[in-house]
Formats: C-alpha cells, structure tokens, sequence
C-alpha cells in the first residue's frame, strides 16, 4: 500500500509556503518581479529548512506557462514536472554521486544547448560541498560565462567547503533554522489536516527536538501519528524520543531545589526506570531548570522562555522557590556534569553525584553581596583607640 510521508505530502509548493526564510522567498520574489534573476544561486544553512524546496519553487516560477511569475499555478505541466523531479530542463543532482570531473564536464556540455520545452534550463545541484577541486574548477568556466537560457542553483549543509572563487560568482543566500513558533504553527495545521487533534506541549517538545528543521519535526510528527493511533499523549512522545516523563522531571528538579538528597535519588531512579539514557535526563534536567532561570529573569511570558516552548506550573512553582543565586549553581552543576560525560565519565554516577550536590546547596551566599561587605570593611577606617 503507498503511502506518503508528511515530509513530503506537505512539502512548499510557493514562496510563501516556506516557513521562517522570509528574506530570501522576498528577495527572490522581487528579483523575478523585477526580471533581475541571476545566473546562480546558493542556498546554504543545516539541514530541513527549505534550501531544495526553495530551489525546486524557483524553478518553478521561471519555467510556468504563466511565467515567470512569483506565484506558479502548481498546475500546468512544467510545474507538475518539476515537482515530481522528472522535467527534462530542470535537472537535480546529487553531488555525493555525481562529483567527478567528467561529470562535471559532461554537464556543461550538456547546459550549451537550448531547452526542450521550458523557457530555461536549470540545474539544482544538491550538497555542492562534495564537489571536489577539479570539478570546481571544470565548472568556473560555464560560471562565469553562462549562456541565457541556464541557471544554477546550489545547495549545501556546509558552505566553508565552498572554494572562494565560486562564492565569488554567484548570489548567497543563508536558510536560517526555522523559529520555535514557526514549526509548531505548521506542525498544528498538518495535525489538523490528518485530522488528529495534538496537545500544543506535545508540538512545542517536537518543534525543539528537531533542532530548528521542519523537515525533522515532520518526520517526527509523522511517528507519533503512527504512535499514538487516535489519541497521541505526552507518554507517546516520550516513548518515540526516549525521555523520561516530564512529571518526574518535575519532580527530581523540585526535591533538588528543596535539598532532600534521597527522595531526589530515587526520583532519579524513576526518571530513568523507562528507559531513558542518564544522559538524556540530564538534558531534560538542563532544560528544566534553565526554564526556571529564564522565568526568574525576564517573567512566564518572556520570548526567551517561549523559545524553550510552554511554560508549565511546575517551573512557575520552582522559580518562586528557587533564589536566583541558587538557579544559577544548579545550572552550573548541570553544565559540569555535561561536560564531564563528555569526557567518558559514567554517565549515571556523574548524574548522581550532580543530584547529591544540587540538592546539598542549602541556602546559597549571594557571592556578589558578601564581596561589597568585604569591600566596605576593608576601606572603612580602623576604629578609634578606647582610651585607657
């Protein structure tokens, strides 16, 4: 039975349907409105935020029937083919396989001749930074001189590979990872069109586990549908990305913050009991705790906290429990213990001394008060001889 993943059944068909890259669909957008296209193209930023869906978009609007237009009717049959990959003048390219100098040659042999049916041919090249050297330089000819029926557009997850004189001739454009609310607004509105109902905390947890790429959080929404059957749950999504509940996070953080070492270490044997990595925990941990920073310094409905998605009563409840000097040794403790993992160290006992330490603090020195009051005591005068 065929079936089409959400990645793919949703991916943008117009430049407007590309989340959080509002900059280059505007610039593009004019540029064709303008007829100031350019020769080539380059579309860099980390992976699933729209580089080969923009490419695809703008092949598209350069080879409609009603073209070139910034709105392609998606209808007629350049658009159809291009975006089913299979338009003879619009050619994909993976340079992982396609990187020899011969067949960097070939094409440019190829791109001398006029187009079949569309208007130009185009050739989206996909991970350029593969390309070696000499096919770079096979290249710089056709680059620098290209006929007026061809463009280029090039695509890559790491532009410092990019030689310099290929920078040089083309238009660079950076995909940024897509803002937090961008992917969940689009998460929500992909539920509903699959006709599934999700919890906005389970889509901000899965808009942050994917790193700011829509594409990722696609892929993830795509097994939690398939997880959760009719109704998905929190417990689903902590099933499908191995973490711990987020109750007994809650939990273990609060038993830290009040500096009850044994309940909070068994708090932290329930966390791990389903099968969440110490190392995962102790990113819930981070997160956790941060939010609870993050509240203190600039309040619930701040954009910083929002950016790290809902704000929940627990960590409402813990930053008014928590002094913000305290707060920020938690955070302190936490950063150590990540980078101690780092280097080999049991993940679970450096987990659990971090737990025996945080919740050993008691009632932390405000550091920068009893610095001023060793200040003013070191200046003040000495007091005056008692007289005999």
């Amino acid at each position: 039975m065929h079936y089409e993943v959400i990645a793919r059944k949703y991916r943008p068909q117009t430049f407007a349907d590309v989340a959080g890259q509002e900059i280059a669909s505007r610039t593009l957008a004019n540029a064709i409105r303008k007829g100031k296209v350019a020769h080539a193209y380059l579309f860099t930023g980390p992976r699933g935020v729209g580089k080969t869906s923009m490419a695809r978009i703008l092949a598209k609007a350069l080879c409609c029937e009603s073209g070139p237009t910034t709105e392609p009717c998606g209808v007629c049959e350049h658009c159809r083919m291009i975006a089913g990959s299979h338009h003879p003048d619009v050619l994909e390219v993976d340079a992982a396989r396609f990187g020899h100098v011969q067949d960097v040659k070939e094409l440019c042999d190829n791109a001398q001749f006029s187009p079949s049916s569309a208007r130009m041919r185009i050739y989206i090249l996909d991970e350029v930074h593969m390309l070696s050297t000499a096919a770079w330089n096979a290249l710089l000819k056709v680059l620098e001189e290209p006929p007026p029926h061809l463009r280029f557009i090039f695509a890559t997850t790491e532009v410092d590979k990019v030689l310099p004189t290929v920078l040089s001739r083309v238009q660079r454009f950076d995909f940024r990872p897509i803002p937090l609310d961008g992917i969940v607004a689009c998460l929500r509105a992909i539920a509903a069109k699959e006709g599934q109902e999700v919890a906005d905390p389970v889509l901000f947890r899965l808009a942050r586990a994917a790193g700011g790429g829509m594409r990722d959080a696609q892929t993830l929404l795509d097994q939690l549908l398939a997880v959760g059957g009719e109704q998905v749950s929190e417990d689903d999504l902590d099933l499908l990305l191995g973490t711990a509940r987020g109750g007994d996070i809650a939990a273990l953080a609060g038993l830290l913050i009040e500096g009850r070492p044994a309940p909070a270490l068994e708090a932290l044997d329930r966390a791990c009991a389903g099968g969440a990595a110490p190392g995962v925990v102790l990113e819930q941990l981070v997160d956790h705790v941060r939010s609870v920073l993050l509240v203190q310094a600039c309040g619930r409905d701040s954009q910083a906290v929002r950016r790290l998605g809902t704000c929940t009563p627990e960590v409402e409840a813990h930053a008014k429990a928590c002094s913000p000097e305290k707060a920020i040794r938690l955070c302190q403790i936490l950063i150590g213990c990540q980078q101690a993992l780092r280097q080999g160290v049991d993940p679970r006992l450096q987990l659990e001394v971090a737990c025996v330490r945080m919740s050993s603090l008691g009632q932390v020195q405000d550091l920068d008060g009893l610095l001023r009051r060793i200040e003013r005591l070191e200046t003040a005068p000495p007091p005056a001889a008692r007289p005999r």
